[in-house]
């Protein structure tokens, strides 16, 4: 099953990446399903609650932010998706806050991710500040997720659309964040609203 079977695109438009320069400044050509899913839909939030943000070719945005601005932000401990007024990519930021996340190793870090070296590239956010990333530093790009509820990292052997669908039909096996269709009482089709911008 498809993303796009399940969701309601709200303004939908056209949009173009540059996949060749996104594939060297990852080092991994992103994932087929992603690609599609940017070309045909675009990044945006899917029922209030998951942001599916652009790709982009530069992860160090962030060098541009006023430090001491983003410093005290994430010193407070609040979403880096709130960040509306410093002007950088979404996933850079986020990106860069996984790795922190992870290198500072804050949550116990347990099960198969133990003594893991990850490579983490954030492709997803919640409302709630749980963090979707794809382990770089592994050629099948696992998803690692980051519950901020549960302070816990897993992993999961999903593509992204398996991942979403799976969000969507409340099915991941072992999610953290179970039945969060239920919970939102999502129903089918789920709203997809796409991003009028690729910075906040």
């Amino acid at each position: 099953m498809d993303i796009a079977s399940l969701i309601r695109v709200v303004d939908a438009r056209p949009r173009t990446f540059d996949w060749a320069a996104i594939s060297e400044e990852w080092g991994r050509v992103p994932p087929v399903d992603y690609i599609d899913f940017m070309r045909d839909v675009g990044p945006g939030e899917l029922g209030d609650y998951l942001s599916i943000m652009a790709p982009t070719a530069d992860l160090e945005a962030m060098r541009d932010a006023d430090a001491e601005t983003l410093g005290d932000h994430l010193a407070s401990g609040a979403p880096t998706a709130d960040l509306g007024d410093v002007g950088v990519f979404d996933m850079a930021i986020e990106t860069r806050d996984a790795q922190h996340g992870w290198e500072i190793e804050t949550v116990p870090i347990v099960g198969r991710l133990a003594g893991a070296s990850p490579r983490l590239l954030c492709w997803a956010v919640s409302s709630d500040a749980n963090q979707y990333c794809w382990n770089l530093a592994d050629d099948s790009m696992p998803i690692i997720v980051f519950d901020r509820g549960f302070l816990e990292w897993t992993a999961y052997d999903l593509s992204f659309t398996d991942f979403v669908v799976g969000m969507i039909q409340d099915s991941i096996p072992g999610y953290a964040g179970d039945r969060i269709a239920s919970h939102l009482g999502w129903q089918v089709p789920v709203v997809y609203k796409v991003h009028k911008r690729d910075r906040w």
